[in-house]
């Protein structure tokens, strides 16, 4: 056990199984698989919308961040609600879906678009929806 009474994570040698040791008396742990981790991210992604604390509906540029460099990604038209839809593949918790709403996609192509040409306006090269 750790000395920070924090649980304690440990990847298997073959990379496959996941162990989360948690510092009770006597001490607890979980043994999960590939599936069973991403399960679990999962369910406490959907537990965590929902509680009181929520996270900050605006993001503030220019912090430090732990970004994944050129991610897949895939967008195509949801026909039905006539949004574009986006699909980002986050190798930590795979592939993430997002619907934007015409207006917001069509302001987000035109961010990337003026970021892409190195705009000197920095102004316009950082903003959110």
């Amino acid at each position: 056990m750790n000395e920070n009474d924090e649980p304690e994570w440990e990847l298997d040698e073959e990379l496959s199984t996941l162990t989360i040791t948690f510092p009770t008396d006597p001490p607890v742990a979980l043994v999960l698989d590939a599936e069973a981790v991403s399960e679990l991210i999962e369910g406490a992604g959907q537990v965590r919308a929902k509680m009181r604390t929520p996270h900050s509906e605006d993001w503030q540029g220019g912090q430090m961040v732990d970004a994944v460099l050129d991610p897949r990604w895939h967008s195509e038209p949801d026909v039905l609600l006539e949004e574009s839809l986006l699909h980002i593949r986050d190798p930590r918790f795979g592939w993430l879906h997002y619907a934007l709403p015409r207006e917001s996609a069509k302001a987000l192509g035109k961010l990337l678009l003026r970021q892409v040409k190195g705009s000197a306006e920095d102004e316009e090269r950082h903003r959110s929806n």
